[in-house]
């Protein structure tokens, strides 16, 4: 009887668990975009390969 309260417990945090996981887009957030490009000194506010691809 113990065996099966374990194992249902097991399965009920495992199921609950994953439901998170994927309500919550598996831990992927969406990346932050700038409205205003930023330089600090000769450094631009997107990395150089970025700019490169968008040129």
């Amino acid at each position: 009887m113990e065996l099966f309260l374990a194992l249902a417990v097991i399965t009920l945090v495992v199921a609950r668990t994953i439901r998170a996981v994927t309500r919550d887009g598996l831990g992927h957030s969406p990346a932050e975009r700038s409205h205003v490009d930023w330089a600090a000194d000769s450094l631009p506010s997107r990395a150089y390969a970025d700019l490169a691809r968008f040129r």
